[in-house]
């Protein structure tokens, strides 16, 4: 019986085996016919999968055109961006130009003065008529042909024969140029007195940068986004004058001859009196200047006695300073220096200009060190390097100041012309790009004209194109106010 029973479960066993042994069959069968039918298409999807790959690096490589294509075109937006918004922002700062109106104040209303007018219209330099003092000279204001000037008076060389003030042999050049540089940041020179050795100026009400710097009582009347806007305009009236052949260097930039209108626009004096005298007498002002002076001086130019525009950056970097701490200039010098090296730098900001961003004040900080280097090489460009930090804090400045804070709505800047500085209501644009109102670019080609106002460059023709775009703009623009 047990073999019997043994038997029966080896049976069982052996066909439960072949069961199962047969089912494997069957799946190796299936399998196998499976794996036949994909070698059959094994040809045909690497066929697909070599065709993919080939479409693959093909769309990688139009993809990376492509992004380099709009990388190229952005940069080329973000620079032409760049270049209108700063263009229009100077153009809008522009001064109303002088037309045929015989009512409006002429350089050559000047060019005949004599000694006896400048007598006359200082009464006869009374004392209380200066109004200022400098290397080159004494500054008296008076009336001259019914208008308010200021009156400088260059120091005399002690030589009769004194061909070295280059105005008494060629005024009607040097003179004359000087008077036709006009920039919104710069005082207009109207003439000169060969006679007295004298240059006549526009008078500027408001006083000097010096004045609000030194006395605290009127510190506070410069808050600090006046204050940023100041070395703006500086700045811009620099870049003016280093790209102007008739006057490419001040030589003599500090904050007595930063002078602010009733606006508080800046108003740059003293420009080009370096080249109506001569390198000798440039070198003697130098030497002789008084010490406060010397303290906005390049030290090269100190060791030279050659006047660069690379001075200029110095003496501009030593304004900046300050008007950040309305200190004295050496001091400001190096306390910014320490203070930034401590992470200190609120502490010596002038706290009656309100309280200072204290990141846009460490980048004016650092700017103004950078400009203040012994080594004119390590001075940065004033172009690509001052303005390009300097110029886009311009709408942190306008966002403060210009926004009446009533009922006005701040003007878009481009809807100003640059000469007349108000809303254009025929906008045309000139032959250098930029657009002004018809009328005043006629008047200002009229007058004689043949350069762009913004630029100062020869214009290749004085055709007139009109901004329909920008018309219906302003159009636009009024109908919303």
């Amino acid at each position: 019986m047990d073999e019997i029973n043994r038997t029966k479960e080896i049976e069982e066993l052996l066909l439960r085996v072949r069961r199962e042994t047969e089912t494997m069959k069957n799946q190796h069968d299936e399998i196998l016919k499976e794996l036949q039918l994909i070698e059959a298409q094994k040809p045909a999807l690497e066929r697909q999968l070599s065709e993919a790959r080939c479409s693959e690096r093909e769309l990688e490589d139009k993809i990376v055109q492509a992004v380099n294509l709009l990388i190229t075109f952005k940069g080329t937006r973000d620079e032409l961006q760049m270049e209108y918004d700063s263009s229009v922002r100077k153009i809008n700062r522009y001064r109303a130009l002088q037309t045929e109106d015989p009512s409006v104040i002429s350089p050559a209303h000047f060019f005949g003065t004599s000694f006896s007018d400048i007598i006359e219209a200082t009464e006869n330099f009374k004392p209380s008529q200066k109004v200022g003092e400098g290397r080159y000279g004494s500054v008296f204001k008076g009336i001259l042909n019914h208008n308010k000037v200021a009156i400088k008076m260059l120091p005399s060389s002690g030589s009769q024969s004194d061909s070295e003030f280059k105005i008494e042999a060629s005024m009607s050049t040097q003179v004359e140029i000087l008077s036709r540089v006009r920039h919104p940041n710069l005082v207009t020179l109207f003439g000169a007195c060969p006679e007295s050795r004298s240059l006549i100026y526009e008078y500027i009400d408001n006083g000097s940068l010096e004045d609000y710097l030194s006395n605290p009582a009127k510190a506070c009347s410069l808050p600090w986004q006046t204050r940023i806007r100041i070395a703006i305009e500086t700045c811009a009236a620099l870049m003016f004058l280093h790209a102007n052949s008739s006057c490419n260097v001040h030589g003599n930039l500090k904050p007595s001859n930063i002078l602010l209108d009733v606006h508080f626009v800046t108003k740059i004096s003293e420009f080009g009196i370096s080249n109506l005298v001569s390198q000798n007498e440039n070198c003697l002002n130098l030497y002789t200047s008084d010490p406060k002076d010397l303290e906005y001086i390049d030290p090269e130019s100190l060791e030279t006695g050659e006047l660069t525009p690379e001075s200029d950056v110095f003496s501009f970097g030593m304004v900046l300073l300050r008007l950040l701490t309305a200190r004295a200039a050496r001091g400001a010098l190096r306390d910014v220096k320490c203070a930034l090296e401590r992470g200190k730098l609120d502490s010596i900001l002038d706290m009656s200009a309100g309280e200072w961003p204290l990141g846009i004040a460490k980048k004016l900080a650092n700017l103004a060190l950078k400009c203040c280097e012994n080594d004119s090489m390590d001075r940065p460009d004033l172009v690509s390097q001052v303005w390009a930090i300097l110029e886009p804090m311009r709408e942190l400045c306008s966002a403060s100041s210009s926004v009446d804070s009533g009922s006005k709505r701040k003007i878009p800047s481009h809807f100003v012309c640059p000469i007349i500085q108000d809303v254009m209501t025929d906008p045309h644009i000139a032959g250098d790009g930029y657009t002004y109102e018809a009328e005043a670019i006629q008047g200002w080609f009229n007058s004689g004209h043949k350069t762009s106002p913004m630029t100062n460059l020869m214009l290749d023709n004085c055709d007139l194109i009109p901004n329909y775009a920008l018309y219906y703009a302003i159009q636009e623009w009024h109908q919303t106010a």
